[in-house]
């Protein structure tokens, strides 16, 4: 009788959290998205993505990693220029009240793809198992108010750019945006 007992409460206990599960909205997965940001495209990175798959007509994989740091907003647009040579996705993922916790996922068809020389800005390349190369270089903005470690690979028909702010550049190393670039299957 107790086994009884306990498998009709397991079962109504199931069958309660279905119930409850299926009443509540579901969450956007683009938290408190500031107008500003929905008034220049931006909108949830799942949505952004379907978008750019559509235009450009082929599959487009993320890294399953991010940087070991937290995140409160994460929010992507696809950029479809008219002239066919600015096409990208866009991701930002940001720290409302921290500033520096911010990085960034921009990815275009590999027919698109920048050119990125060797400059003084160059901090090394990393090899992949597949024998492609990833370059890693520092940017900085006018009066050093900052600028981006940005790591560029291409992997899958597309051209990647990981970047974190650089003035978190001691936590997200070359080698932890290498790590995250590892991660595109």
């Amino acid at each position: 009788m107790s086994r009884f007992l306990i498998i009709c409460l397991l079962l109504s206990n199931l069958f309660t959290n279905e119930i409850l599960a299926s009443s509540v909205a579901p969450q956007s997965d683009v938290p408190q998205l500031d107008e500003p940001y929905i008034e220049i495209g931006y909108k949830s990175v799942g949505e952004a993505l379907k978008e750019c798959e559509t235009l450009n007509q082929r599959e487009l994989k993320l890294p399953i990693k991010l940087p070991p740091m937290e995140f409160t907003h994460y929010l992507g647009r696809c950029v479809n220029d008219k002239e066919n040579y600015y096409d990208e996705i866009q991701i930002e993922y940001l720290h409302e009240s921290q500033g520096k916790n911010h990085y960034k996922i921009d990815v275009r068809p590999i027919e698109q793809k920048l050119v990125f020389g060797k400059s003084k800005r160059a901090g090394g390349k990393y090899k992949f198992k597949d024998g492609s190369e990833a370059l890693y270089f520092t940017t900085k903005s006018p009066k050093d108010r900052g600028g981006f470690n940005t790591l560029v690979f291409e992997k899958n028909g597309w051209q990647y750019r990981l970047a974190v702010d650089s003035r978190i550049g001691n936590h997200v190393t070359a080698d932890v945006l290498f790590g995250i670039a590892e991660s595109v299957k």
